[in-house]
């Protein structure tokens, strides 16, 4: 398919592969969007039953949008929970789908996974999360602890 890239009035880019190959600035732009999520983060979340903090560790692409990655969560009632996450990047909306909890220090057998969506400004992101059971969280706020090199 050879189309040329265009932007329409309302400013969306229509990206199309021209000749076999992607333009430079395709290529920069998927570059960017993977530095930009790649890396630690913490977060702050009020959830449907309880408030947690912890981690988000974004690692490998594994698409040009989606990423693998780790979510430890504690509790404020106590214990530590894993999920394995993968995380998909449309511009700034972030979306975080999480599975196989486990936890060495507490039982998960009632624990559903979590999915989050949020909104990612520079070192932040922030929106709101739902389980798999469609328990819905208040509020939660990632902040960059470090970036991916």
């Amino acid at each position: 398919m050879n189309e040329l890239f265009s932007c329409s009035r309302r400013g969306v880019l229509r990206a199309v592969v021209v000749g076999g190959t992607l333009p430079f600035f395709v290529v920069t732009a998927v570059a960017q969007a993977q530095n930009s999520i790649q890396g630690n983060w913490s977060f702050a979340w009020e959830g449907a039953s309880d408030n947690y903090a912890g981690t988000l560790d974004v690692g490998s692409a594994v698409s040009a949008v989606a990423f693998s990655g780790r979510l430890t969560i504690r509790p404020s009632k106590g214990g530590t929970i894993v999920e394995s996450a993968q995380i998909t990047v449309t511009g700034n909306d972030v979306q975080i789908e999480c599975s196989s909890p486990t936890s060495v220090d507490r039982d998960v057998s009632d624990w559903a996974p979590d999915r989050f969506y949020v909104k990612q400004i520079g070192d932040r992101m922030e929106g709101t999360s739902v389980d798999t059971m469609g328990r819905r969280g208040r509020s939660i706020v990632f902040t960059r602890i470090k970036a991916s090199r």
